[in-house]
């Protein structure tokens, strides 16, 4: 029997209405697998693929059943007031964009679709938390929210939920606000005193590495397990171009130029890898348009913009017939309707492969054929006469990367993993306090240390938490010994900001007396070193709450630790980097000039006879983008000489390269290594100057690699940046204990022996 036949009367007749002549494939997976199973699913499909109606048509279907009594919709039992659906979305577009498609269907059947945000009327918040029913749309921070301030309400909420649907699985996994959901559902299962036995979660995802730690993550916490359903055998078009372009900085005319050809007449979305570079494209594409009389069609999109211009941007690329283009951020990137695309271009290299598919997969709607354009723009340089880090296209080369490990390899990286998230534990212990008042120290451990993303967190360390917060005013402890929130921790709970776990965009203004230097969005440890305008600082004071840093003129008073930037790479990313390098054939995607700067970057390579690894440098080489490497030079450190100044390429992802570069930098390897320096030239490549030769420093490192057992990482707090929303109420020990987990990779680094 097809699934078709065994959904609603109504949503059949929803179907016959559009006149689709089928269910999708995925529909018909994913409805059985709703209908008949008692788990969880994973649904993972391309994007406009029909993800949220293989979701909902099935679960609409057992919500009538229920309706009516018939109790088969996966342990509600009979009907009765409360939410059944509680679908959680990554951003407040999506909800309003998913809601625009459920509500007229949900409505046939007599059931409400409510949406639960910043930016959602109020007078549907207030009738939901009178009269509970249906479908609730929301995001974690909004729920977050919920959980907190009406903690009275969550049984009453959330006693018929049935369903728990978490839309776009991928942007949550490895994240702290993927773990914020996890405890979340579990606050309101603890809430919920388990009535209604647990709902059943339903993920949906359009691009995933690791399908098995997907449903892995979606049964965190929970009895039951997870079915995948996915479109893996569904075959589509793919078209690549790859362009690349050099230009000094300001004389971009033909690189905009290009990015003009290869928009004008199509419906595009172009991605950036940074907000001031989505505005300065759209900037110079309109300017562009506006002398050659194109009209306006360029739109701006990213998370710095007000909601109404953000709308307005993706209701012109849904429903306007114009050629319209918008360059955004990843904004953009996740499941919100922008219609039928013609192209996608991307401007520098993605994130990683998931950012790569996810982003193709927004175009060829109408085609069949999804269709991506790269540009890589390179800083042009002096013409290169040795291999330095300024002579290989790094951008260029991770570009390729990411397209072949998808195209060849059929490869997606799987998300980051967070074993020890304990700004999130720090979060979470705060906002229980604040919604359920006091707990006896067992009782606050037993339930916070039961969410299952804080598994690896001690009751030794909880303690610590628990204890720091106590001395700093921000929990308090009674006569009696239970714990409450002090007055310092009701000054966090109660903002508005408290809710979200992420730092997003929050910015920190950098000043040097009254004078204003520029911005920043992360905090800097005190007495580390910071660039601004090209200029050392050294940071004097920070202050969270006014979102200020105070400089002083000089260097670093202790060793800077390296945060990492913005797009964190993979190590298999990063190997295949280096095979590119190495490997003879072409690749058909490569415009000429790719193709071009390609050659020229491996006969470099080539021509340098240390290896894919070493390359021998002059005191100056290479420095600043200079092209000074000397292979004989006075400074250079030939394989056969006594030591001196050379450049390492590791081709190490961002997690291994930062461990390598902490350990060669403060660690106890500086000895056994020879090293008298270290200093990280890019992502990708240091600059050493050591007392041992190359071969006999490839075999010290080697002997220091060779063990499988990490050793200590030379971390003091204090030179530890602060990402996390709440490391800095994290007492050092365990502040240095959550960097060692999260941020450094041992076995990754280990991994240099497969090329040393």
């Amino acid at each position: 029997m097809s699934s078709f036949s065994r959904l609603a009367p109504f949503i059949r007749e929803y179907i016959y209405e559009k006149k689709w002549g089928a269910l999708r494939d995925i529909q018909e997976k994913a409805a059985a697998a709703v209908l008949d199973g008692e788990g969880h699913v994973l649904i993972a499909a391309a994007t406009a693929s029909g993800k949220t109606e293989a979701a909902f048509f099935p679960i609409l279907s057992l919500l009538v059943r229920r309706k009516a009594g018939d109790g088969a919709a996966g342990g509600g039992g009979a009907h009765a007031a409360g939410i059944s659906v509680l679908c959680i979305s990554p951003l407040k577009a999506l909800i309003n964009d998913q809601a625009a498609r459920l509500q007229p269907l949900a409505a046939r059947a007599g059931i409400p679709v409510s949406r639960w945000h910043g930016d959602a009327p109020q007078s549907g918040k207030k009738k939901l938390l009178e009269d509970p029913e249906g479908i609730l749309q929301i995001t974690p921070e909004s729920l977050e929210a919920l959980l907190l301030l009406n903690p009275g309400k969550i049984p009453f909420l959330f006693s018929a939920l049935a369903f728990v649907v978490i839309d776009e699985v991928h942007a949550f996994m490895g994240s702290d606000r993927g773990s914020q959901i996890l405890c979340q559902l579990a606050r309101i299962r603890a809430a919920a005193g388990g009535k209604g036995g647990e709902p059943r979660r339903v993920g949906l995802s359009a691009s995933l590495g690791d399908y098995g730690e997907a449903m892995r993550w979606l049964s965190a916490g929970s009895e039951r397990g997870a079915v995948l359903v996915d479109d893996r055998e569904t075959k589509r078009r793919i078209r690549i171009g790859l362009d690349y372009f050099q230009a000094e900085r300001g004389g971009e005319k033909d690189y905009y130029g290009a990015l003009y050809h290869e928009t004008r007449g199509k419906r595009s979305i172009i991605f950036t890898n940074s907000r001031l570079e989505a505005e300065e494209t759209a900037a110079a594409l309109r300017a562009l348009s506006a002398e050659r009389r194109g009209g306006d069609l360029y739109s701006v999109h990213h998370g710095s913009m007000a909601a109404h211009t953000r709308e307005r941007a993706e209701r012109e690329l849904r429903e306007s017939s114009r050629p319209v283009t918008t360059v955004a951020t990843a904004t953009l990137e996740l499941g919100i309707d922008t219609g039928s695309l013609d192209r996608i271009i991307q401007i520098g290299p993605p994130a990683g492969v998931s950012a790569f598919v996810q982003r193709l997969g927004r175009s060829g709607r109408r085609t069949g054929a999804a269709e991506i354009y790269f540009t890589s723009l390179e800083e042009r340089r002096e013409e290169r006469a040795v291999c330095g880090p300024a002579s290989i296209p790094w951008d260029l080369l991770k570009t390729i990367a990411v397209i072949e490990l998808y195209l060849r390899d059929k490869w997606i990286e799987d998300a980051p993993e967070q074993p020890l998230p304990l700004s999130l534990l720090c979060h979470q212990t705060l906002s229980v306090l604040a919604s359920r008042g006091e707990h006896t120290k067992k009782a606050l451990s037993g339930l916070i240390l039961s969410f299952p993303c804080f598994a690896g967190v001690s009751g030794e360390d909880f303690e610590e938490l628990t204890g720091s917060l106590i001395a700093s005013r921000i929990i308090e402890e009674t006569e009696e010994g239970a714990l409450i929130l002090g007055v310092e921790g009701e000054r966090y709970t109660g903002h508005y900001s408290f809710y979200s776990i992420f730092a997003g965009s929050a910015e920190y203004r950098v000043l040097e007396g009254e004078r204003e230097l520029g911005k920043i969005n992360y905090l800097p440890p005190e007495g580390s070193g910071i660039i601004l305008g090209g200029i050392s600082r050294r940071v004097q004071s920070v202050d969270p709450r006014r979102r200020e840093i105070r400089v002083v003129p000089g260097e670093a008073g202790s060793v800077r630790v390296w945060r990492g930037g913005g797009q964190e790479t993979h190590n298999r990313v990063a190997r295949r980097m280096r095979e590119i390098l190495e490997e003879d054939g072409g690749y058909p995607y490569l415009f000429p000039s790719a193709r071009s700067r390609l050659d020229e970057a491996r006969r470099l390579f080539r021509e340098q006879d240390s290896g894919p690894l070493f390359v021998p440098a002059s005191n100056g080489a290479d420095k600043g983008g200079s092209n000074g490497a000397d292979r004989n030079g006075s400074g250079g450190a030939d394989k056969n000489g006594s030591g001196g100044s050379f450049f390492f390429f590791p081709w190490l992802g961002s997690r291994a390269m930062r461990t390598f570069t902490l350990l060669v930098q403060a660690g106890q390897f500086r000895a056994p290594l020879g090293i008298r320096s270290a200093v990280r030239e890019n992502d990708f490549a240091l600059r050493i100057d050591s007392a041992l030769s190359i071969p006999r420093f490839r075999e010290e490192l080697r002997n220091i690699l060779a063990s499988p057992d990490a050793p200590p990482f030379p971390v003091q707090a204090d030179q530890i940046p602060l990402t996390g929303k709440f490391d800095m109420l994290l007492p050092p020990r365990l502040l240095v204990k959550q960097y060692a987990a999260n941020m450094l990779d041992w076995r990754g680094t280990r991994s240099l022996l497969e090329i040393l």
